[in-house]
């Protein structure tokens, strides 16, 4: 993990310590902990990814963080959402979004499920193998489109690579000529490709467009306008100080790519749009000298970074009243709740050593995929969600008791 930062606390000149601020005087008794969503952040980040692919409708994936006020601000801000499950193509309804702003990805969908979206006009359903196509009716009025496996490294972690020759997401690329006939025989109007989250090599990704859209155009050379909807997926570093140039790259690239072409263009960034939009904050409960502190969010709220690779969260502490504190700096292991051995946010972290009970950790650039996925193991409760707006803090949601 990388040293902690002096400047954690301020992105796009904006601090969250007036937000952190204005939230302690807020929590009660039982608020150990809270998580935040940094509203000028968020709109910063998806005023950049837009910037940067003009014209293209952007869906967020609901996986990312489905807290039902970000799903409904984000489609205020209109912005459309990506569903991974009926049940978020289900709390995109009701957040509002528009059908023809929803994208739905599951990749083992019930006939039940295809029964409930085929006649969603507009909403744009990809299928995840050449089989379901024979699920659908004829006269299905949703945008039918096939995910394709482009059979690329684009340099995504191990886990999150899902263009590997033997990944279980898409029709692979090799089988083209299958593709094909297939959607010259089923009611197919899209193409979709996703090669991984976190994508380093824009160069093979740029291979994937590629194949995207020579498909589309071998079948609409037999079936002109057949495929009309080409989406492109998400998937890249969330890190402030290179995702933004990323991006811009990235945007680049695409319009480059598709130059020339007519087709609708569809994206599904989450982590990008959401990690730097969160922080969280817990009390630090116990200060075991010489290195060692316990808070009260661990393998529960970072599941993630505990049982795989940790990402690097910027800290800081501020005292119960809110004062940033900077005294001199020494490791320390922060232990997280739970009752299992690597229930650890962090080993050898710097952080000031006169810590004391009572003090506040602030975790930065939690909001991706630490809410979503919280761990029901020891039946810990969720800790009140809040929103900061760059003037005031609202809480959005009450703390949570996890149901069975």
């Amino acid at each position: 993990m990388r040293p902690l930062r002096k400047t954690c606390l301020v992105e796009n000149n904006t601090s969250i310590l007036p937000a952190v601020q204005s939230l302690l005087p807020q929590l009660g008794r039982e608020d150990t902990a809270a998580i935040v969503t940094h509203l000028p952040r968020l709109k910063a980040r998806l005023a950049h990814l837009s910037a940067a692919m003009p014209g293209m409708q952007h869906s967020i994936a609901i996986k990312t963080n489905p807290h039902a006020q970000l799903l409904r601000t984000l489609v205020e801000f209109g912005y459309g959402l990506e569903a991974a499950s009926i049940e978020e193509v289900r709390r995109a309804k009701a957040a509002g979004c528009p059908v023809n702003q929803i994208i739905f990805d599951s990749p083992v969908k019930t006939r039940h499920e295809i029964a409930e979206v085929a006649y969603e006009k507009g909403m744009l359903v990809n299928v995840n193998t050449l089989a379901e196509l024979k699920r659908f009716p004829s006269d299905a009025t949703c945008i039918l489109g096939i995910r394709i496996n482009p059979q690329v490294h684009a340099g995504s972690p191990e886990m999150f690579d899902v263009s590997k020759n033997e990944s279980k997401f898409g029709v692979p690329i090799s089988q083209q000529s299958d593709l094909i006939q297939a959607a010259l025989n089923y009611p197919v109007n899209a193409l979709h490709i996703h090669s991984g989250s976190q994508m380093q090599n824009l160069d093979a990704q740029k291979e994937a467009l590629i194949g995207l859209r020579e498909v589309a155009i071998a079948i609409n050379t037999q079936s002109p306008g057949k495929i009309n909807t080409l989406d492109i997926g998400g998937g890249l570093p969330s890190e402030p100080l290179q995702a933004q140039t990323k991006m811009s790259i990235y945007g680049a690239m695409v319009q480059e790519v598709f130059r020339g072409t007519s087709f609708k263009l569809v994206t599904e960034f989450g982590q990008w749009v959401h990690a730097p939009a969160g922080f969280a904050i817990s009390a630090i409960e116990y200060v075991v000298r010489p290195d060692r502190v316990f808070i009260h969010l661990g393998a529960d709220f970072f599941m993630r970074d505990a049982y795989t690779r940790a990402r690097p969260f910027p800290l800081a502490v501020v005292s119960a009243e809110g004062v940033l504190r900077q005294g001199e700096e020494r490791p320390f292991d922060i232990a997280g709740p739970l009752c299992f051995a690597g229930d650890y946010l962090a080993h050898k972290k710097n952080l000031p050593g006169d810590l004391e009970e009572n003090d506040l950790l602030i975790v930065d650039e939690t909001g991706a995929n630490t809410y979503a996925l919280w761990s029901r193991h020891c039946s810990r409760t969720v800790p009140s969600y809040w929103a900061w707006d760059g003037n005031s803090i609202v809480k959005w949601s009450e703390r949570q008791t996890i149901g069975f």
